[in-house]
């Protein structure tokens, strides 16, 4: 096979396993707050739960990097998928508040790792000419792929045993592709520390829209499916009603970041998070049992998950090249502690203000960043702009490499 064609190859590799890893991370993350409603774990309880995960995905974020380079990636990722697999069955034999908070950390931790090692190796097989559409593509595989898990939440009883065992085995085949092909595996340093309050002070916009909008998706994967079952909606609509966030954010990626190429960020992502702010109130006079409510989720997720990209994309107009990597350590650092905190809040909110809790939360997430950026364009000078970067939210320092072109390489 000629030296293209394996790379070729490998790539898709790749994306076969990421696809089966994620769409049994997208089911088992909306599965588990449907069941944990259905077992009556008080809403605060869920929020802490679901946040669990992206305490994990941060801590695992800070640690798991220094692993690849000790033992190696595919040791890395059978290690990781193989945990992740096995807690998956866990949730299903132990069911109460702690243990599932644990478990929770602990999938995260490891999916942060298998984040890092399959970004790695995409990075290793990239060259300048086609980085971006490599890029592109496993925005699309990722999102597609968690939606999708979604969509299967309708294909057993949540109460049963069959929806865990369905994401057990997906993440466990994920591994497959992987561990029996011949990719050869990157070197990768682990991310150098980056100091936040000087990122907020090179960046202070582009930080307050990359917690807030973890705060907001960190909602969305971790309650918008006990949202949609406390309406009224079977297990099978939530998971639409979830999926329908990511259709929308397929679909505007690169038209929004098209327009943010074009005209001052600053504003763009003002506009983008007032219509975020507005689609989100509108929700809260929507009839539950009316279809505009998944019209209202698709609009919604496609104005709120490309808003990662435009916060990295805004910093990086600002920071210096070299600064390039640490900052997007930074960045999904502050993602991730937003993480944490949204499910929390929005739990709050829904065991004050019931189910419409939900929609208040997601809009009062981006009101801060509508507001600020408005006051940021009104008195601040516009930077100048670099291309727009589009990256997945739930990603890792290894993909922000993939959007930002090397010296030349024989890859």
């Amino acid at each position: 096979m000629s030296g293209t064609g394996a790379v070729v190859v490998s790539v898709w590799v790749l994306f076969l396993g990421t696809a089966l890893l994620m769409a049994g991370n997208g089911l088992q993350g909306s599965l588990l707050g449907i069941r944990s409603d259905i077992e009556g774990f008080a809403t605060p309880a869920i929020g802490i739960v679901m946040a669990s995960y992206y305490a994990g995905f941060l801590v695992g974020s800070l640690t798991i990097p220094a692993r690849l380079a000790s033992v190696g990636h595919i040791r890395v990722f059978a290690g990781l998928a193989s945990l992740t697999s096995s807690v998956a069955l866990i949730h299903y034999l132990v069911v109460d508040e702690v243990t599932w908070s644990l478990l929770r950390f602990i999938t995260g931790l490891c999916l942060s790792g298998l984040y890092v090692t399959i970004e790695s190796w995409l990075n290793g097989r990239a060259s300048n000419a086609t980085r971006g559409r490599l890029l592109a593509v496993y925005m699309v595989v990722v999102t597609v792929s968690v939606g999708c898990g979604q969509l299967l939440l309708g294909a057993a009883d949540p109460s049963g045993p069959r929806l865990f065992i369905t994401a057990s085995i997906l993440i466990s085949l994920a591994i497959v592709p992987l561990a029996l092909s011949q990719i050869p595996a990157p070197a990768i340093d682990p991310p150098s520390g980056v100091s936040i309050r000087a990122l907020f002070r090179a960046a202070p916009l582009g930080v307050v829209t990359g917690a807030l909008v973890g705060a907001s998706n960190g909602a969305i994967f971790g309650l918008g499916a006990v949202y949609a079952t406390r309406i009224g909606m079977n297990p099978g609509r939530a998971g639409l009603f979830v999926g329908a966030s990511m259709v929308g954010a397929v679909i505007t990626q690169y038209p929004l970041g098209h327009l943010s190429d074009r005209f001052p960020r600053r504003r763009v992502i003002f506009v983008v998070a007032t219509a975020a702010v507005g689609v989100a109130l509108v929700g809260t006079t929507v009839n539950t049992d009316s279809l505009l409510l998944f019209v209202i989720a698709a609009l919604y997720g496609s104005l709120a998950f490309p808003m990662y990209s435009l916060a990295v994309s805004h910093i990086n107009d600002i920071v210096r090249d070299d600064q390039l990597v640490s900052t997007a350590a930074g960045v999904l650092f502050v993602y991730g502690a937003g993480s944490i905190v949204g499910p929390i809040v929005t739990s709050v909110l829904m065991t004050v203000f019931g189910p419409a809790g939900y929609l208040w939360s997601l809009a009062g997430f981006f009101a801060p960043v509508a507001a600020y950026s408005l006051y940021r364009v009104a008195t601040k000078a516009r930077p100048g702009q670099e291309r727009f970067v589009s990256l997945p939210p739930r990603t890792s320092v290894a993909a922000a490499t993939l959007a930002e072109p090397r010296p030349a390489d024989d890859t």
